[in-house]
């Protein structure tokens, strides 16, 4: 008994050959899995409902000085300048260190049990692989850690203001808070083709990600060649604030830069490592 398999060719660029069945694989194991859902109804509700605690227990504005309304300018601004502290203070810093956690494995689970070998004895270009493992965690990262906690937090905000928050500075706000979850996302990807246990990915990219703010304290000409302000810069930004001069566009600029160079680090690395 014979079967017949129908092979189906596929047009792709020899210098990206194997990403589209690499790309269908990497966004099984995010949709095709309960990951997908967990991660959407976790991160709205642990962002978010620190914002509902915020915005609308009477205790929090109870707390508030005379000084603090004055400075912000009414209780009710006072109030939506907490929540957005919670949002983009706590939640870019949590984002992080969610995406540290959720793409440590990206790339050493496979290096480790042999999957990746065998996926490269197949007719795939190398820099497909770690192109792959970028979008098609990137994607997910974007709409369930930042997507979704960003609609319901804007939709929080526009009732405690009783009508609709300025969408522009909210919006770039998101925008930085994206910088900076691809920062760590690049970050994490690099380091899991530089190393090949979970250690010294999980201590140098949490590390960033918990110290950096401590170490630029310190050290304060490294806020702008990193993005460890850029969570308070965000604030800043969504509540419509000035941002000091050069604060804000030169470690964002930073971050953009690094983000590259970790892709560029991870091509080069990969193409390199012997299995």
């Amino acid at each position: 008994m014979s079967t017949d398999v129908e092979l189906q060719r596929v047009n792709e660029w020899r210098g990206l050959r194997g990403f589209r069945n690499l790309l269908g694989k990497e966004n099984q194991a995010w949709w095709g899995t309960r990951r997908w859902w967990v991660n959407g109804l976790i991160w709205p509700v642990l962002l978010c409902g620190l914002m509902v605690n915020m915005l609308f227990v009477p205790t929090v504005a109870n707390l508030a000085t005379e000084a603090e309304i004055a400075v912000a300018g009414s209780l009710t601004a006072y109030i939506l300048l907490m929540g957005l502290n919670v949002f983009f203070k706590f939640g870019t810093a949590a984002v992080a260190i969610g995406t540290i956690i959720l793409t440590q494995d990206a790339i050493i689970h496979e290096k480790q049990n042999g999957m990746a070998e065998w996926l490269l004895s197949k007719p795939i270009a190398r820099r497909s692989y770690v192109l792959a493992k970028l979008a098609a965690n990137a994607i997910p990262l974007m709409l369930l850690l930042i997507g979704l906690p960003a609609v319901l937090g804007y939709t929080l905000l526009s009732l405690r203001q009783g009508g609709f928050f300025p969408w522009q500075p909210f919006l770039s706000g998101v925008g930085i808070m994206t910088v900076h979850t691809l920062f760590y996302l690049t970050l994490t990807l690099a380091l899991g083709t530089l190393f090949n246990n979970r250690g010294p990915i999980l201590g140098i990219a949490l590390a960033s990600a918990l110290g950096g703010s401590l170490v630029g304290g310190l050290f304060q000409p490294l806020l702008n060649v990193t993005p460890w302000i850029l969570p308070d810069v965000a604030v800043s930004v969504a509540a419509g604030q000035a941002v000091p001069n050069g604060l804000g566009t030169a470690p964002l600029a930073a971050t953009v830069v690094w983000t590259l160079v970790f892709i560029l680090i991870s091509l080069f690395k990969f193409e390199r490592t012997e299995f």
